[in-house]
């Protein structure tokens, strides 16, 4: 399937989440906007690897001092890999959300899923 029009990155769930895609592997993770809702990280309850998701199945859900949130998928796919670090590190996704704080790379099955956040 070509991932013509399909967005290489993005913002999606009312700006809360980010995504960046290499080829048919997409990395999830936290805006700032999702951050300040939440408050320090005291908990992330991650799937398992190769675990399928529907597109917009919530994927993981993360407790902080304010709150929690689901994150949920972009698009359909099989979970390929999880942020190990973030077991031990939980507050990494809050102190750098764009590098060391991903969350979760998803082998997606459809590009043309994200044509939406285009």
């Amino acid at each position: 399937m070509a991932a013509e029009g399909a967005p290489k990155s993005g913002e999606y769930q009312d700006g809360k989440l980010w995504f960046q895609r290499r080829s048919s592997v997409v990395t999830i993770g936290l805006t700032d906007m999702a951050i300040e809702e939440i408050g320090s990280v005291q908990k992330i309850d991650f799937p398992d690897e190769g675990e399928d998701f529907g597109k917009g199945e919530v994927v993981l859900t993360i407790d902080g001092s304010n709150g929690s949130i689901e994150v949920t998928t972009p698009a359909a796919g099989l979970v390929q890999s999880i942020n190990e670090k973030l077991t031990e590190e939980p507050d990494t996704v809050t102190e750098d959300p764009l590098e060391e704080g991903w969350l979760i790379k998803l082998e997606i099955e459809d590009p043309s899923d994200l044509k939406e956040y285009a």
